[in-house]
């Protein structure tokens, strides 16, 4: 977030407008091969900005970036052209990005994708002094793309452990009885659950683009910029904090359902507009301390000296068929026609219903369960089933499973790790493990084990991922291979398959182990009727 130097006026640039020294004719071709390449992935973008609450500022993004280019367009018109090859190898990447993202079922890369073509061409044909004005709106581009959920899970998890834990010592401090299990605060009352929606992530996205929009339009100074932009982090995770306290002192001395629905979100626009406040609040005491900045600063964030040299000029219009039109164009056709060349649809593997397994298994009888809306819409509604495999003597303690399916990923719904659902519940891991567990007739393949905690109660929890016909324990494998079959197969299905039982008092995770797989063995024997491999 750079300043400006002041433009100087330059040699008279060549016609033609914004484009200028770019024909229509190769203009006009370029921006229907983007359109051509792009409408869906660009048409599901804004779907999940309309859905997807962490991204609702994704619509303010581009509508910003467009605004700073409009803001500096007659500065960029007096930029000498100076078309560059070295954007050619950023054209290849950008395109192969996309083939991959689209074959490969992976929408972060096929949306990045977009991005790096955009800089390569720009550099191919208005040269590097021309990207390196247009730098700012273009990176700001970034934030109008949704994180990987695998990236997402990781940062969301912390911020929820932190939240909790904070909102637990305000409730302390103010003289509530309170325990924390994980993400769960167990008020006298009742317990509050902080869920994903409550970890602060979607207020810091959206205020941190806020912040640098904010920034922009209301200062010059680089580094009070930058001060902003750090101030929106704390201000996020306090005022979501102070947000959850407010709704554990509800749910202890008010109307719990207060604590729920519309009473809940209304709280959530509340919390985010004090954030704004407190933002403008930050932005007020520093001209307070350091005064305001002087004036005749401010420019385009990242735009460079754009100084002409003696005796530079535009260079002359070229033919509509110059060599790095001819390369880009022919690349960008090439790229189209492969990928409607290979969009055939999905291959969906024959297989019987999950509803379908047996009812009992080993002398084991189950009882069904089911999740409540709120936990599908979190999972990505796949197929799934829920059972308690009890002991008829009732010697043993029950063994539960869960198998969630997911026929296609191509929405990005992916199977939920366990490891982030567990402490969402209260459950706190003591001990995890790599195991191996071997299949009849089969080699052995990788699975997780964790000892949870809630209190007195322990658990031991064996979960993997059916990843196309392999076994994995790794979330990121998982991913590796959904992007590979994907590609080779046309296959996107997977699936979590966790196995669950209480554990004795002074038992080991290995005793425990053994009684798992009185449930595990006969399952992994059937399991590939009802997940194909």
């Amino acid at each position: 977030m750079g300043n400006s130097v002041q433009v100087a006026p330059l040699a008279p640039a060549a016609k033609g407008g914004f484009l200028s020294g770019w024909p229509d004719f190769r203009g006009w071709s370029v921006l229907l091969l983007l359109v051509w390449l792009y409408h869906s992935i660009i048409y599901n973008l804004v779907l999940q900005w309309g859905k997807d609450p962490e991204y609702g500022h994704g619509y303010f993004v581009p509508a910003f970036s467009f605004y700073l280019l409009w803001e500096n367009r007659k500065r960029l018109k007096t930029i000498a052209v100076s078309p560059s090859w070295a954007g050619l190898p950023l054209v290849v990447f950008g395109l192969l990005m996309l083939v991959v993202g689209k074959l490969g079922i992976e929408l972060f890369t096929s949306r990045v994708s977009l991005l790096i073509l955009l800089a390569g061409l720009i550099i191919l044909f208005r040269g590097w002094q021309f990207f390196r004005a247009v730098l700012f709106p273009w990176a700001f581009l970034f934030l109008m793309i949704p994180l990987p959920k695998l990236i997402l899970q990781e940062v969301t998890f912390p911020l929820q452990l932190l939240a909790s834990q904070l909102a637990t010592d305000l409730l302390r401090a103010a003289g509530v009885v309170v325990n924390l299990q994980g993400n769960v605060i167990n008020l006298p009352n009742e317990p509050l659950n902080v869920a994903e929606a409550c970890s602060g992530l979607r207020s810091l996205l959206s205020l941190f683009t806020l912040a640098i929009i904010y920034g922009y339009l209301m200062e010059r100074r680089i580094w009070v910029r930058i001060a902003l932009v750090c101030a929106a982090g704390p201000i996020a995770v306090s005022a979501n904090v102070f947000r959850i306290f407010v709704t554990g002192l509800i749910v202890q001395y008010g109307n719990p359902e207060k604590a729920e629905g519309f009473y809940h979100e209304f709280q959530g626009l509340l919390v985010f507009v004090v954030s704004l406040i407190l933002l403008f609040a930050v932005h007020r005491l520093i001209t307070l301390i350091w005064g305001n900045a002087p004036a005749g600063n401010k420019g385009v964030p990242g735009h460079t000296s754009m100084r002409s040299q003696p005796g530079t000029q535009s260079p002359r219009p070229t033919s509509n068929w110059s060599p790095r039109f001819v390369a880009a164009t022919l690349l960008m056709v090439l790229t189209a026609s492969y990928l409607w060349a290979h969009s055939q649809d999905e291959v969906l593997p024959s297989r019987q219903p999950l509803s379908s397994l047996p009812m009992q298994m080993n002398n084991r009888i189950a009882v069904g369960g089911t999740l409540d809306q709120a936990t599908l819409d979190i999972l990505g509604n796949p197929e799934y089933i829920l059972r308690d495999y009890a002991d008829p003597s009732g010697r043993e303690p029950w063994i539960n499973l869960f198998i969630a399916y997911y026929a296609t990923q191509k929405a990005g719904e992916t199977p939920h790790t366990p490891a982030h659902c567990l402490p969402g519940a209260g459950w706190i891991p003591t001990q995890r493990q790599l195991i191996a567990l071997k299949p009849p007739d089969a080699s052995p393949f990788p699975a997780n084990r964790y000892v949870i905690v809630n209190g007195a109660d322990r658990e031991l929890v064996i979960y993997w991922f059916q990843a196309q016909g392999r076994e994995v324990a790794s979330e990121y494998r998982l991913k590796y291979y959904l992007v590979a079959n994907s590609i080779r197969l046309h296959r996107s299905d997977g699936a979590l398959i966790r196995l669950m039982t209480p554990m004795y008092e002074g038992e080991s995770a290995d005793a425990a182990q053994v009684r798992i797989m009185q449930l595990g063995d006969p399952l992994l024997s059937q399991l590939s009727n009802y997940i194909p491999r």
